[in-house]
């Protein structure tokens, strides 16, 4: 390399190091323009590639890397990163592998294979690969929050599900009394106690305690932004909405209409979009877009979205999910408007004290509720959402386009597989025990290995009535709505159930049978039927949820009936305004109890 891009790459790698990533990537650019395979350059410039959330871009650098030195430990780390990032965890895991055997006693890579295992649901060979982390980098305090953090993505059983979540509880404790140190939780860490929320339980003081030891490790998490108690100086009140899945996901999905349809004489809208700009390449991006007063795309960076949502002085900031990533979970840490709230897109409590509300519904709360949350719980009257009615498309696909039974009695379950408590094995089992023209439909998950997974306990669990249960390839959206036009029932999860899923089995007037449990997260379809004033499939032990899907599986009648009264119903949860004049409602009493 010449003296010139020697130069330059110092240059870069020192705004690299200082954070200044826009200034580093173009002078990666330039080097890479002139010498396309500088090795350095392209592992570098993939690093900020993994920054700003654009993993692609990172693995096609990074696969030229390998291909060009297949021996380096830093391009093999980085790309199984990347591909771990596009969800090609078995790809991930080789290239790990292949690191580890260059340098075997590499903690950082020893985490990475050991998030990518838990990730493809390996949970024992996980547990395996932290322990040898630990060996050999027995001070990491960011390996000891992932090893804590561990657990298996589709268990097995029941016993190893408790024995699970005992080991996680132990090890969050033993978080809070160690002498920890983290400069950036979102990089080193990485993770949520997402897989927690599955198991049925109160989480509620897992979750405290966790939060209480990334404090501890992390007190610049606790971050305030200038503006918290100074005087109001709009004459609308700042309102800012903050996601990293505001296109179309779920997420966005279900908070759409409330983002795009608040008063605008009353509120002033901001959206934070941390990552790439997706405007004009996602349909609910660009509604958002055009109904908002100001959007931005942050780089997903934790001190530059934090920065820019500081920055906007806000009276009040609403997280329509935190707990499935962990970008916006450490956000949460920080005081970033007088008001902060957070809802159900992932619903358990953020053990978080900067989040004051969490946003619920009396439809869908148990009698003790508020013994579930951290945040002073606000329960609406109605139902959270106004969802918006799904386009059905006329091009009608059949059985047969499939690949399912043409005479089978069609109960599908959309969940996805980590929603599948081991208690659901004995429901599935029940139903196909009474219906013997049953055909039970599941669809893939993310990864391959969970499917498998989840058919290895049922054939341990149901042997028999397993061969009634089939999974299906991840549809596209539109083939999605059109197997759910297929069924004949939809099954609902217990201990976690749908949202987004029931909404549109509804709009298909397909009956959903669900078996709400004490926690709000079994209880959202509830909540739903309570909305239309509908009861009659919702259940209230394990053997009435048999009863109920066999019934509407085996009786064509009783389940048009009832999908008639759900169509009928429609106006009540699709396309209202019902849960947008409750939140607005809800942040004009709340900022008047906070003084503004």
């Amino acid at each position: 390399m010449n003296s010139t891009l020697e130069h330059i790459l110092q240059k870069a790698v020192e705004h690299h190091q200082a954070g200044d990533i826009a200034t580093a990537f173009r002078l990666y650019d330039e080097i890479l323009a002139e010498e396309p395979d500088h090795l350095t350059a392209l592992v570098n410039q993939s690093a900020i590639f993994m920054d700003l959330e654009r993993p692609v871009d990172a693995a096609v650098l990074l696969g030229h890397a390998v291909d060009l030195a297949p021996d380096d430990i830093e391009a093999l780390n980085n790309f199984g990163n990347a591909l771990q990032k596009l969800g090609q965890t078995d790809g991930a895991i080789r290239n790990f592998k292949a690191a580890l055997k260059l340098a075997p006693t590499n903690s950082a890579i020893l985490g990475n294979l050991a998030q990518a295992q838990l990730r493809s649901g390996d949970y024992s060979d996980a547990l395996d690969t932290l322990a040898k982390a630990l060996k050999n980098a027995a001070d990491s305090s960011a390996l000891k929050f992932i090893d804590a953090l561990a657990l298996p993505v589709v268990p097995k059983d029941t016993a190893q599900m408790n024995t699970a979540r005992e080991r996680l509880t132990d090890h969050i404790n033993r978080l809070t009394q160690e002498n920890l140190a983290l400069g950036d939780p979102l990089r080193e860490v990485g993770m949520t106690n997402f897989a927690a929320a599955y198991h049925g339980l109160n989480d509620r003081e897992i979750q405290e305690q966790l939060a209480t030891a990334y404090l501890q490790a992390c007190p610049e998490l606790a971050f305030t932004a200038a503006h918290i108690n100074q005087p109001q100086k709009s004459k609308r009140i700042k309102i800012g909405f903050v996601s990293v899945h505001l296109g179309s996901h779920t997420i966005g999905k279900l908070n759409r209409s409330l983002i795009t349809g608040l008063d605008r004489n009353k509120f002033e809208v901001f959206v934070f979009c941390p990552g790439v700009d997706k405007r004009g390449q996602d349909d609910i991006i660009d509604e958002i877009a055009a109904a908002v007063d100001h959007i931005y795309f942050p780089a997903p960076l934790l001190t530059t979205t934090r920065s820019a949502i500081a920055e906007a002085a806000l009276d009040i900031l609403y997280y329509p999910d935190i707990g499935m990533e962990p970008l916006t979970y450490f956000l949460g840490f920080a005081r970033l408007a007088p008001v902060q709230c957070v809802t159900w897109g992932h619903p358990v409590t953020t053990g978080l004290s900067n989040i004051d509300y969490f946003i619920s519904s009396a439809h869908t709360e148990p009698a003790d509720a508020v013994e579930h949350y951290t945040e002073s719980l606000v329960q609406f009257e109605n139902f959270t959402t106004d969802f918006v009615m799904p386009e059905i498309s006329s091009n009608n696909k059949s059985r047969r386009d499939f690949g399912l039974n043409e005479t089978a009695n069609l109960y599908i379950c959309p969940q996805s597989l980590f929603k599948f408590h081991p208690d659901f094995d004995d429901l599935l089992a029940g139903i196909l025990s009474r219906d013997s023209a049953a055909e039970i439909i599941l669809i893939e998950g993310q990864h391959p290995h969970w499917a498998d997974l989840l058919r290895a306990r049922f054939n341990q669990n149901i042997a028999d009535a397993s061969k009634q249960i089939k999974f299906i390839p991840r549809q596209s959206g539109a083939d999605y709505l059109q197997l759910i036009a297929l069924a004949d029932v939809v099954l609902d999860t217990p201990h976690f159930c749908g949202g987004n899923t029931s909404y549109e089995a509804f709009a298909f007037g397909k009956p959903v049978v669900t078996l709400p449990g004490e926690f709000m997260r079994s209880r959202l379809t509830l909540g739903l039927y309570r909305q239309m004033g509908i009861e009659d499939a919702i259940a209230a032990t394990s053997g009435d949820y048999i009863n109920i899907a066999v019934k509407l599986g085996t009786d064509k009648n009783a389940r048009a009936a009832l999908g008639e009264r759900i169509a009928k119903a429609h106006g009540l949860i699709f396309n209202a305004n019902s849960a947008i004049r409750d939140h607005e409602r809800f942040f004009l009493e709340a900022m008047a109890l906070a003084g503004h």
